[in-house]
């Protein structure tokens, strides 16, 4: 069966890689600033401590934001919690790579390892996630 996109289909779908981009973006930013924050006070502490506080908080942010704004329906938080942790591991094992290949900042080797994951979270967020809840 072939699938024709519609114009109302193709805006839709960029106004939602939009409003991703930008409750991602600010996630990230969220995620950054924690782990920046927690660098400063914690300089001896594990970047993957550092990364995992970061990501607590940021989750909030993100499953706020793509619930009420991205995709504009209720979503299941369990399944984006497993999104996200797929995300997390993903993400620590970016994160565990850059720091093997010698990336000697912490803060870089996360900020390389957060900015490379968000294509995974969208396409199973908008097929998963945020499709029709079973009731």
């Amino acid at each position: 069966m072939k699938t024709e996109w519609k114009r109302a289909d193709v805006y839709r779908l960029a106004g939602q890689l939009f409003r991703f981009g930008l409750v991602g973006g600010l996630a990230t930013l969220v995620h950054l600033s924690v782990a920046w924050w927690v660098l400063q006070v914690w300089a001896e502490g594990s970047p993957f401590l550092v990364n995992l506080a970061a990501f607590l908080v940021a989750f909030q942010v993100s499953f706020w934001g793509h619930s009420r704004y991205t995709f504009r329906q209720k979503g299941s938080p369990w399944r984006f919690l497993l999104v996200t942790l797929g995300g997390f591991v993903i993400n620590n094992s970016l994160l565990w790579i850059f720091l093997a290949m010698g990336v000697h900042s912490a803060f870089v080797a996360i900020c390389l390892s957060v900015l490379l994951v968000p294509l995974f979270v969208f396409l199973a967020s908008r097929f998963w996630v945020f499709a029709s809840v079973p009731k």
